[in-house]
């Protein structure tokens, strides 16, 4: 088996940065406030694991099969990565379960539908056989599995008795699929007679990459998670920033993972349950303990401030609080502006008066090392707190894969490959 291949990322220098929004858009400095926030160097001779996909996991449904979870029945939970990787492993759940949980066959491979071009079983400690305790997570053994960029990944966990309430992520935007008994080794899909279109139990999939490659996480609701997209199509926000990188320029690489949760809020823990915990409360565990983590992007708040609870004062001061925590992880964060809602039934002009408040703020607070001002790329040049009408997925709130398509090609992806590669960045003013 061939070791991993070798990638160089990009070395230069990049101050506090400002997106402006458009087509054609621009990176430019603005002077940097306080102190640059680099992560630590790692051994250029070695590897480490990136996370090449992950799903933020939510507490179960009040009904459906998150609430009984599984007995005796095998998940094959599809995902798309966003790197590929010569070994990968996968990481599991329990975080919101209310008893300890067993999956006694498990297997990972190249998914084609509901079958498996190819197979490989997973082990934790040697065995095949993993419990894993309320509240926690764990990640399995190395496994040699060759998986290259976009590609469609099925892992299989067969429990063979009642798992309880599963730690699941409800709006998955894939097909995934459930068989009686235990058919995680199989190839064939045939038993995988039940589709599904939330994934269970499953936190993530790493890789094995070099030091200089790095995982960008994007913290965000529903218009993260990818509502307004079409089934199985991965045509997220983040799906097609990760093949803008994949397809760009040799010598960076960089993942992208999505920890978007519909329905999510900055501030508050929302009922029901699968809208997850605020974004303060689930950072470290969604965001800052994501393998390879190497900038994060923030692009949340038009829940906080539809729901009515939330003013843009509070929705100001979660996102610093959000920034400030990042940055004491010595990372850098990007923030995005919140795109408008005009016609969305609780999106009315109090909520549009807020809304330009928080981005105003975002725009030039200083707060955050670079902006995206999403805001601009998909709103109505005639009506500012609408969406245009070729961006719109008919909600008035999401935007369409049209829209995701042109808010991916606003970043300039050099100067968010200087963002989140190793090694200090230089607080000067530069124009890139």
């Amino acid at each position: 088996m061939a070791g991993p291949p070798t990638h160089k990322s990009p070395r230069g220098h990049a101050g506090r940065l400002v997106l402006i929004g458009g087509f054609g858009a621009l990176l430019l400095t603005v002077p940097s406030q306080g102190t640059a926030h680099a992560r630590p160097a790692h051994n250029a001779a070695g590897t480490r694991w990136t996370a090449t996909w992950a799903a933020s996991p939510t507490a179960a449904a009040a009904t459906g099969l998150s609430a009984t979870g599984l007995s005796d029945q095998t998940v094959r939970d599809v995902v798309h990565t966003s790197v590929g990787g010569w070994m990968l492993r996968i990481r599991l759940t329990n975080r919101y379960g209310d008893r300890p949980v067993t999956f006694d066959d498990m297997s990972v491979g190249i998914a084609d539908g509901a079958a498996l071009v190819h197979g490989v079983r997973i082990t934790f400690g040697g065995r095949p056989a993993v419990t894993i305790p309320a509240g926690a997570d764990v990640a399995s053994d190395a496994v040699r599995l060759t998986v290259g960029p976009q590609e469609k990944v099925a892992v299989s966990l067969h429990a063979p008795g009642p798992t309880g309430p599963a730690s699941w992520h409800s709006a998955a935007h894939t097909t995934s699929y459930v068989a009686v008994g235990d058919h995680a080794g199989d190839l064939s899909g045939d038993a995988f007679t039940t589709r599904v279109t939330s994934w269970y139990f499953l936190d993530g999939v790493d890789v094995l990459a070099s030091p200089r490659d790095g995982t960008i996480v994007a913290l965000g609701d529903s218009i993260t998670d990818g509502t307004g997209t079409a089934l199985d199509s991965d045509t997220r926000w983040t799906d097609d920033l990760a093949r803008r990188i994949d397809g760009g320029p040799p010598g960076g690489r960089a993942s992208v993972v999505n920890a978007g949760i519909g329905g999510n809020e900055v501030t508050l823990d929302r009922q029901p349950a699968y809208f997850g915990v605020s974004a303060l409360h689930r950072l470290d565990a969604d965001v800052l303990a994501q393998p390879g983590v190497s900038a994060v992007i923030v692009f949340e708040g038009v829940n906080d401030l539809t729901a009515g609870a939330v003013p843009a004062t509070r929705l100001i001061a979660g996102l610093r609080q959000v920034a400030d925590r990042v940055h004491a992880a010595r990372l850098p964060v990007i923030g995005a502006t919140i795109t408008p809602c005009g016609g969305y039934p609780v999106c009315g002009a109090q909520v549009e008066e807020q809304r330009r408040l928080v981005n105003a703020w975002i725009r030039t607070s200083g707060v955050f090392d670079a902006v995206l001002d999403f805001d601009s790329v998909v709103r109505d040049p005639a009506k500012t707190d609408a969406l245009q009408a070729g961006f719109d997925s008919g909600d008035h709130l999401h935007p369409n894969a049209a829209a995701y398509q042109a808010m991916a090609d606003t970043i300039d992806l050099r100067t968010l490959a200087h963002l989140s590669g190793a090694g200090p960045r230089d607080t000067g003013q530069h124009l890139t």
